[in-house]
């Protein structure tokens, strides 16, 4: 018998008492059972009352931790492991450890917290009501060998279930917590079907604890169907958890701390896996362990954090970068910042077309479009007007330079609509609008149209989203005007049959500074063009 548990409560089962002898492992099953019913009335929370409500026939008083009155639940359990072999006993609270597969967080002081500050003061007040679920050191090793230096060597027993409740009777300064201990709840992995059952019916638990969790099932060898099944939630819900354990802990961190939502981190991690290769992985890529492929997963969390960008047009853009960077190397073509290097005519140096007698020569440098993460090369001298002419393929190059920053504005466009200016500086837009002609693009057919995809209004046709702006609030009116008005900036800046001018620079300034846009190369030449084009000739 250990001599920190009170002898008069132990007249437990061999099987179960904490004088247990070491048992043989039991049989692996690849689908092991669920938790046994026998063990979830030591879970804790509204399922302990309640069984112990109906054990004790007063559903109306019974409660986990309340006031004296409420001390019958201690009882009602008792009776209720009993009626199943088991017994009730004192175990000094500093003699337990946490399991190691349970969230940290649970076993952690929660400051702050009424629900916790409650608990604490009941524990204080009353003790712990709710038997904690204890297994052995013997028993929780011989089925869990490798985790002997994550319960530490002073602990005699791993806690089941009771996490809270242990740190709660350690914050209330109690010496012991009452518990049941019975070694067979290792049996099939029912530890980690005991936590996992507990823990995904918590509110709080968060999205990586729930990647943990799926990560050990499938670690035993299951499918994530299999996971899926076996827990009773979503495959889709599995598989997207699953994807954030593939992201770098500074993104992890952001998840935790709601910087980033975990359907962005789970789409980044699936364009751009980060770590070690992992079991439910359906392509593993060799780089994905790489100091660099870390610097490219950041990269692009900078581009979706700053500047609004998807997870998919992110990871586009960064690996397009990376290409762009090896094939500059490959050439021997220097990389440099074109308007520091040329000044604010750098664009007239910009070439459309270079040969590898162009290459091999020192006449050319490079530079990475900072919007689409392509090459694009300069003349270290400016190019004459016959070497233009020379260039057939310039047009085409144009049309293309034109198409991939239309593409690029309209997907933070998305992200600009979200972000409402203030009332004042709204007003003032829309007055630009109209003495710049923008207004009636944002009001035409494709205005609309534009603006219900910028929402992500998909679902309503066009004459039920005018609907919604005519019928609803001032909030959601100003909403819709503004999506209109983005809209309409983006209508007319995609307008190759006129040169940029204010209503552009008004554009562009907003994408940068409200949605974190960089504009292309061949912007920059357009905003360079269209800011002369403005300036007094006094300026000039």
């Amino acid at each position: 018998m250990n001599a920190g548990v009170t002898s008069e409560m132990v007249a437990a089962s061999p099987s179960t008492g904490p004088a247990a002898t070491k048992r043989k492992p039991a049989a692996r099953k690849p689908a092991g059972r669920k938790t046994a019913s026998r063990f979830r009335k030591f879970a804790g929370g509204e399922e302990s009352e309640e069984l112990a409500a109906a054990a004790s026939g007063d559903v109306t008083t019974t409660q986990a931790n309340g006031d004296a009155n409420s001390g019958g639940i201690t009882a009602a359990l008792a009776g209720l492991a009993a009626a199943d072999g088991q017994t009730v006993v004192q175990v000094p609270v500093l003699q337990t450890a946490p399991h190691p597969f349970n969230d940290p967080d649970r076993s952690k002081p929660q400051t702050g917290d009424p629900k916790w500050d409650e608990l604490v003061n009941g524990a204080r007040a009353n003790g712990i009501k709710v038997p904690a679920l204890l297994v052995t050191r013997e028993g929780f090793l011989a089925e869990r060998p490798d985790l002997a230096h994550a319960i530490g060597d002073d602990a005699e027993y791993v806690v089941i279930y009771g996490h809270r409740r242990r740190a709660a009777a350690i914050a209330a300064g109690l010496a012991t917590i009452p518990a049941v201990i019975d070694d067979a709840v290792m049996d099939d992995h029912g530890d980690l079907d005991a936590m996992t059952l507990e823990n995904l019916g918590r509110q709080d638990l968060s999205e990586l604890a729930e990647a943990q969790m799926f990560a050990r099932y499938s670690e035993l060898g299951l499918s994530q169907r299999a996971i899926a099944e076996k827990l009773g939630v979503d495959q889709a819900t599995v598989s997207r958890r699953l994807s954030l354990l593939l992201l770098a802990p500074e993104i992890q961190a952001a998840i935790a701390e709601d910087a980033i939502r975990g359907a962005e981190g789970a789409a980044l991690a699936g364009a751009l896996p980060y770590g070690p290769a992992r079991s439910w992985q359906k392509k593993v890529e060799p780089t994905q362990s790489t100091d660099d492929r870390r610097s490219e997963q950041l990269a692009a969390f900078a581009l979706i954090s700053d500047r609004g960008m998807s997870p998919t047009r992110a990871a586009e853009l960064v690996l397009t970068e990376r290409k762009s960077r090896e094939q500059a190397l490959a050439a021997g073509v220097e990389i440099v910042d074109p308007r520091e290097r040329f000044g604010d005519s750098f664009h007239e140096h910009r070439l459309f077309e270079v040969s590898d007698v162009d290459l091999a020569s020192a006449n050319v440098v490079g530079a990475i479009d900072p919007g689409q993460g392509t090459l694009v090369f300069y003349a270290v001298d400016k190019p004459t007007d016959e070497d233009e002419d020379a260039n057939e393929s310039a047009a085409t190059l144009e049309a293309e330079a034109r198409t991939a920053a239309q593409k690029a504005r309209r997907e933070a466009g998305k992200k600009l609509v979200t972000s409402l200016p203030p009332r004042e500086k709204l007003v003032t837009y829309f007055i630009d609008q109209y003495a710049y002609g923008v207004s009636a693009l944002a009001t035409s057919a494709e205005g609309w149209r534009l603006a219900q995809a910028y929402m992500r209004l998909e679902g309503l046709d066009a004459t039920e989203f005018r609907m919604s702006a005519q019928n609803g609030d001032e909030k959601r009116r100003s909403e819709i005007a503004w999506a209109c008005a983005v809209a309409g900036y983006e209508l007319a800046a995609a307008d190759d049959s006129r040169e940029w001018g204010a209503s552009d620079l008004t554009y562009l300034d907003l994408l940068s500074e409200r949605a974190g846009y960089r504009p292309t190369a061949w912007e920059e030449a357009r905003i360079d063009a269209a800011r002369r084009e403005l300036r007094t000739p006094a300026d000039r």
